[in-house]
């Protein structure tokens, strides 16, 4: 099966396993080495995410664990979560939401893990600005 990266369409990048094996290299990560399966630690099992805002309509408005792997992905549908809200929000008012969303990261202190610690959504309302009159300026008059 060949994987195409997003915009270069004319390069394939095969998986390893339809490689020719390499001499003398066993598995990426073999079952009977635990140091390479590392168990979660206590501030890694401890943490927990939970809404900071005042919109009580998103979720996590309950402490919630995730998995290192989904981690990510929840914080980013969360903070979509507002981006929505406040895009309706200024359609109601007659106004434009321009949001930004930010992941921010950290590094366990007692593990050495990366993980993801929040996200943040800044949104600035602007009125809308109302179109010129089209009629303006197809007409030229001109003399010589």
């Amino acid at each position: 099966m060949a994987v195409s990266p997003i915009g270069h369409s004319g390069y394939n990048y095969f998986p390893a396993a339809a490689a020719a094996p390499a001499q003398g290299v066993s598995a990426a990560t073999p079952p009977d080495k635990p140091e390479l399966h590392p168990k979660e630690c206590k501030t890694c099992a401890a943490r927990r995410y939970v809404d900071q805002s005042s919109d009580s309509s998103v979720s996590f408005q309950t402490p919630t664990k995730l998995s290192p792997g989904e981690a990510a992905l929840a914080v980013a549908a969360h903070e979509y979560e507002h981006v929505v809200h406040n895009r309706e929000k200024a359609q109601r008012e007659g106004l434009v939401a321009h949001s930004t969303v930010t992941i921010s990261y950290g590094v366990c202190p007692e593990c050495g893990r990366i993980y993801v610690a929040g996200g943040k959504t800044e949104t600035h309302f602007t009125p809308k600005q109302e179109l010129p009159d089209l009629n303006l300026g197809n007409n030229i008059n001109t003399f010589a």
